[in-house]
């Protein structure tokens, strides 16, 4: 069975148990050509692509704000996120280098001549002021 006489079959079907008033009848075909009317006028206004019927529409003048508004949100939005990021990667970058020369002083300390013992002697405090003088 083809799939026009099957929607004939049903349409028929349907037909068959639908008892309606004239007067109702006459509204509903007033309606359906109405609906047939505004699907065959063309658009008037923009309609953002890809969001179909719940789009903003931007045809009036009262929408210029918003033709106007919405990218330049979206370049802020844009430039907050990037510094942002750029403040991520410097901070981590600082971080590293931190790191690297905590990593050099620690390596200093352990490689030179002073002994293991000394770290541990009470007087150290004072061996190093005199040192460093």
């Amino acid at each position: 069975m083809n799939e026009s006489l099957f929607a004939h079959k049903i349409k028929e079907t349907l037909d068959a148990g639908l008892e309606i008033g004239p007067e109702v009848a006459a509204r509903l075909k007033v309606a359906r050509e109405r609906a047939l009317e505004r699907h065959r006028a063309p658009a008037t206004a923009w309609v953002l692509a890809g969001t179909g019927r719940a789009g903003v529409r931007l045809g009036g003048p009262t929408q210029l704000l918003a033709r106007l508004l919405l990218p330049a949100v979206v370049l802020v939005v844009a430039a907050i996120g990037l510094q942002h990021w750029q403040d991520a990667q410097q901070a981590a970058r600082s971080a590293a280098q931190q790191a690297a020369e905590i990593e050099e002083v620690d390596t200093g300390v352990l490689i030179g001549e002073l002994p293991i013992k000394a770290y541990l002697d009470e007087d150290f405090q004072a061996w190093l002021q005199r040192t460093s003088q």
